[in-house]
This record gives C-alpha cells, sequence and structure tokens, in this order.
C-alpha cells in the first residue's frame, strides 16, 4: 500500500516539475496581443459570456487581448453589463449612433491586427478568438 502511494506521489511530483520546465520556458516569449472589435446592439444575455470568455482564453493561452466594444443604440441592460466588467477588464467602450465610427475606427487601426465581431451576427461569433494559436 505504501509503495503504491510513494509512486502517485512520485508521479504527481515528476508531472509538476515538467509542467514548471515548460511553462517556464515560455516566459521569455513577447506575448502574443490580439485586438477585437465588438459590434453590438441588444446583446445583454450574452455579453458578458463573450467578454469573460475572451479575457479567460486568452490568459490560458499567454496571449493579451484589448477588446474595443462599439455600442449602435442598445435599448436593454447591455451598457451596464460592459461598464460593469470594465472596471475588472482592459476595454475600450464607445457608445455611439453613427455608421461612420466603425469605419473611422477600422481606418485608425488598419496597420494593426484586429478581428471585427458583430454579436448580432451569428457567422460572426466564429471569429471570437477562444483559442488562439
Amino acid at each position: 500500500m505504501w509503495i503504491g502511494l510513494l509512486w502517485i506521489v512520485g508521479c504527481y511530483g515528476i508531472s509538476i516539475v515538467v509542467l514548471h520546465i515548460l511553462f517556464g520556458s515560455r516566459k521569455g516569449r513577447s506575448k502574443k496581443q490580439a485586438k477585437v472589435l465588438l459590434v453590438t446592439k441588444n446583446n445583454q444575455n450574452q455579453i458578458e459570456w463573450y467578454i469573460r470568455s475572451l479575457f479567460f482564453f486568452s490568459r490560458v493561452k499567454g496571449s493579451q487581448v484589448t477588446a474595443a466594444i462599439f455600442d449602435e443604440g442598445s435599448s436593454d441592460d447591455t451598457l451596464k453589463i460592459i461598464e460593469r466588467l470594465s472596471h475588472t477588464h482592459l476595454l475600450e467602450f464607445y457608445h455611439r449612433t453613427d455608421d461612420e465610427f466603425v469605419d473611422d475606427y477600422l481606418r485608425r487601426h488598419e496597420n494593426e491586427p484586429l478581428i471585427v465581431v458583430n454579436l448580432s451576427n451569428r457567422e460572426d461569433l466564429v471569429k471570437i478568438p477562444i483559442v488562439m494559436q
């Protein structure tokens, strides 16, 4: 019984050492950066999950994410949720009703890698970089 217990503890200890070696070698590398523009309107049921999962998975993968959120005039609690999350996450928030704002934002950031996701469009949801390479 003691020999089995020692084997289990030993294997556990070796796996911890291997993980520290693997992840310790990543410290010297620069973190990947991604910028995501989320376009939203009346997405109170999904917006918190999108933002939290975006930042959670970026931390897990060792990359940095900045999110810009453009609200097209929500009439539900989307704005309140984004405001609350902006205290704990790196968010740029824009609330405008003019259509040219997104085009201006894209022109200002044309030299940066930028992922644009319209949260009201189901086809765009696959662009959210949940698992970044």
